[in-house]
């Protein structure tokens, strides 16, 4: 059973797992595994839950205790009751008694005041069908309202190069202060980041002969503090990213990437609740 303390520095992603071609997958999964990477985020709404079906072969190979496992409620939570029985369906498809952390996916998943949702949680936790607490893509308004009825381990929200609203807003520093681990999707845009050929990040790559993700991975890792969620199913591609934790930059070069701002991204305005605007968790996808 591994602790918060014990997680690997680079979480695996799970999104476009090729859940019709697992036998592939699983390798690069178990490749993973054995580099250590050791948290995994799931979510029903991929593929209609297939990926979460399929992802129980690899968390039966490699042994469910050696495994950091996140469960995201999505959606949609109409009644308290709604909590238990999306966690229950996680616990029957994988076959197994307890989740690591859980967290609702994002706060318009639920049709019920958040603090319900995580007074629900609390119980799960004292029942041990949940062992930590996080959120996701969640305000700051959110994240203190809930903190009201529960307390908060981890906190998923996008973080990158270019899209850094939630340093802008706080949250990265709260979370520092409140111990809270931060955990970030869409770390390399997708390797859309680097195909934008930024000149910092060029000039850092051939500085420190590594790839622009690599130096991405890096700072986000060493300079922020952030486990970021990377998923790969190319052995090739898990060893660039792995190698990203075996070199250091210089303060000033890591300054540069703290200091580097996308008009682009700061000009979109979050739509928070949801009403028909960009939210959240779509903000990293709305350039190539």
């Amino acid at each position: 059973m591994l602790d918060k303390k014990d997680i690997f520095p680079i979480g695996i992603g799970t999104w476009t797992i090729d859940f019709e071609n697992f036998s592939k997958e699983i390798k690069t999964l178990k490749y993973s595994f054995e580099k250590g990477q050791n948290y995994l985020s799931l979510y029903m709404l991929y593929n209609d839950g297939n990926v979460v079906r399929k992802m129980k072969e690899f968390i039966d190979k490699v042994g469910r205790n050696n495994l950091f496992i996140n469960v995201n409620l999505e959606p949609t939570i109409k009644v308290k009751d709604d909590v238990e029985k999306q966690l229950n369906e996680y616990l029957s498809i994988l076959n197994i008694d307890y989740v690591d952390s859980i967290q609702i996916h994002a706060p318009f998943f639920s049709d019920i005041p958040l603090k319900d949702v995580y007074s629900k949680i609390n119980e799960l936790v004292e029942n041990k069908k949940v062992r930590y607490i996080g959120v996701s893509n969640v305000s700051m308004e959110q994240l203190k309202d809930i903190q009201k009825v529960s307390k908060i381990d981890f906190f998923e929200g996008i973080y990158n190069l270019e899209c850094k609203i939630y340093e802008d807003i706080g949250i990265i520093d709260y979370c520092k202060k409140n111990n809270i681990q931060f955990i970030c999707y869409q770390p390399l845009r997708r390797n859309r980041t680097a195909l934008r050929n930024y000149n910092c990040l060029l000039k850092l790559s051939k500085k420190y002969e590594k790839t622009q993700n690599q130096i991405i991975l890096n700072w986000i890792i060493k300079e922020k503090h952030i486990i970021p969620l990377v998923k790969s199913t190319n052995i090739n591609r898990i060893k660039e990213n792995l190698e990203s934790l075996n070199f250091e930059m210089e303060k000033e070069d890591y300054k540069i990437l703290n200091d580097f701002r996308s008009k682009e991204f700061d000009d979109i305005k979050i739509d928070w609740k949801a009403t028909g605007g960009t939210t959240i968790d779509q903000l990293a996808n709305q350039y190539d």
